[in-house]
């Protein structure tokens, strides 16, 4: 038996997340007001993020599946959302919302060494 968890995030949340975690990896943005993420889906997924200029101008800036989906992961950490460090991480679409999908992987033999340690102590 597996577990499998999903966090489904709005645009914003989105946003925050993508120019946050730019900014981690020193990468830089164009300067403009950023508008509302677009979503590609299709084998891989992309996100592009339109930035307008003061002049009218938009820059679009694209990420790839997984900085999208690392971006997600950095955004739970900063917020203190616990997320299992060896689960298995994968950015799908759902309901046009990106969402990170979590397996946490077997359950059963999770169990059998919890037992194990317990009665080792």
């Amino acid at each position: 038996m597996q577990e499998l968890r999903a966090i489904s995030f709005t645009d914003r949340e989105l946003t925050t997340a993508i120019v946050e975690f730019t900014g981690r990896l020193n990468r830089k943005l164009p300067v403009g007001m950023v508008k509302d993420p677009v979503i590609v889906e299709g084998p891989p997924v992309t996100v592009q993020l339109p930035i307008e200029d003061d002049y009218g101008t938009v820059f679009e800036t694209s990420y790839a599946e997984m900085e999208v989906a690392a971006a997600l992961v950095n955004y739970c950490m900063t917020r203190k959302i616990r997320i299992p460090a060896k689960a298995e991480k994968v950015l799908q679409v759902m309901s046009g919302s990106a969402t990170l999908v979590i397996w946490l992987g077997e359950q059963e033999g999770g169990a059998k060494r919890v037992k194990a340690m317990l009665r080792s102590r």
